[in-house]
């Protein structure tokens, strides 16, 4: 265990014990307001209300403060804060814009800050509801400032549909903002984008343009709630851009999707993503909703590293019209294994459910390398191709179940793969089930 891990945790008891002494009415260990632990800042000591009644803004605010001035100097870059964010069990209202932290530009104002923890008690012990006065706001920004981010053990509401939860900007000259981690983090409520990530529009300032703006980002056993008008994660807020490229190193793990409806990710440009276990549920039966849509702005650059990989995960969809996968990436790489979106198989629609969907005449005749493996798979899987062969990409099945259906591939409505076009895609079926019997291999072309 790292030092940084040791301090937290003994900055977590501290604060566990002063939050038990003033709910009990006794005087903390260290008195509220006196500046006296180094190691912690306690949002309740700065006047928070924990029961929701009052806006807790200016609280949130001064403990924030408090944290990004105990600067100790950084053995790699910035300065690091000495003290971690501490949130006690409660229900805290929030109504101002960057009220979690200051959404500083970090070029020029005070500079990188390079470490930094909050935490709280754990989702739904420790809740803040954001109810905005304004629409259109968003709960933290982090505009080029914050590196080495954990937020952890807490529940964030939104009651207004037009807020977001975090807007990323950086750019080059090393003031990214890679290495955020979320851990036992739950979000609730209705929102118009979790988080988005952003950077420059091309500049003449660069002879080459900009890279590498938003990457080394994890999810740890959380859980994704609510509605979502634009996505949960936007990769690539100007997707026109040149330089929203590079989206790299992103990983949810053991995480609860579990939302109404929108977009889970919404990746505009490229990137490397990884999903890892977990329960993805789209639980509105009278909603759309999609787990993962791959845009094709992207012209340019951004296809240097285009890879989703999912794994031993269970997609649950309640309606013909959500999906678990629409793309149009038209590079890169797709990856199923050991999947199963069968949840709700024994309902009527599902076998006219297309539920995974990938364009190869987005740009040019072309497609990503998409890949499934021991997947069991319900409805039946559409590539949208037009009268010109395939010049790149392949879809390919591998040991899969296809329950809705009894052939593989072909033009009707017992057929699993099926296209658009005149021109087949590139694909192969090996060694898979239709139904309850094994299904002829078909390799295309031969």
């Amino acid at each position: 265990m790292d030092r940084r891990s040791v301090m937290r945790g003994v900055a977590t008891m501290g604060v566990g014990a002063a939050a038990g002494a003033v709910a009990m009415g006794s005087t903390p260990a260290h008195a509220a307001g006196a500046g006296d632990d180094p190691y912690s800042v306690d949002v309740i000591a700065k006047g928070a209300d924990p029961t929701g009644a009052t806006p807790s803004d200016a609280a949130f605010r001064a403990a924030a403060a408090e944290v990004l001035a105990s600067f100790q100097p950084g053995p790699i870059s910035g300065a690091i804060p000495k003290k971690v964010l501490v949130i006690p069990p409660g229900n805290y209202l929030l109504t101002q814009p960057d009220s979690l932290l200051p959404g500083i530009d970090g070029k020029g104002n005070g500079g990188i800050v390079d470490g930094l923890s909050i935490t709280g008690y754990g989702k739904r012990l420790s809740r803040i509801v954001y109810a905005p006065t304004a629409d259109d706001t968003t709960l933290w920004t982090n505009y080029r400032r914050y590196k080495n981010i954990r937020i952890s053990g807490l529940t964030f509401t939104s009651n207004n549909p037009t807020s977001s939860f975090c807007y990323a900007y950086s750019t080059d000259g090393g003031y990214g903002v890679q290495d955020t981690w979320y851990t036992d983090v739950e979000w609730r409520g209705s929102w118009k984008r979790g988080i988005g990530l952003d950077g420059p529009v091309d500049s003449p300032d660069h002879a080459l343009p900009e890279s590498d703006l938003n990457s080394e980002m994890g999810w740890d056993h959380c859980q994704i709630g609510g509605t979502y008008s634009e996505a949960f994660l936007v990769m690539g807020m100007k997707p026109t851009a040149t330089q929203q490229d590079q989206f790299l190193n992103f990983w949810f793990r053991e995480c609860k999707v579990e939302f109404k409806s929108g977009v889970f990710v919404k990746n505009n440009r490229g990137g490397s993503m990884n999903f890892i276990g977990g329960s993805y549920i789209l639980t509105d039966p009278a909603a759309a909703g999609t787990f993962f849509q791959l845009g094709s702005e992207a012209t340019t650059r951004a296809d240097s590293v285009a890879r989703l990989y999912a794994q031993g995960i269970r997609f649950e969809l309640h309606n013909a019209a959500q999906k678990v996968i629409d793309s149009r990436w038209h590079k890169g790489t797709i990856t199923f294994v050991s999947c199963d979106d069968t949840a709700v198989s024994h309902q009527s629609w599902t076998d006219g459910a297309v539920a995974h969907t990938y364009a190869f005449n987005a740009i040019g005749n072309s497609g990503p390398m998409v890949r499934y493996t021991d997947c069991a798979l319900m409805g039946s899987h559409q590539v949208t191709t037009g009268s010109t062969p395939t010049t790149a990409g392949k879809v390919l099945y591998d040991g899969c179940r296809f329950i809705d259906m009894t052939k593989a591939v072909g033009t009707d409505d017992s057929s699993f793969l099926r296209w658009t076009g005149t021109a087949a895609p590139r694909h192969e079926i090996r060694d898979c089930l239709a139904g309850a019997t094994y299904a002829a291999d078909v390799k295309y072309p031969a």
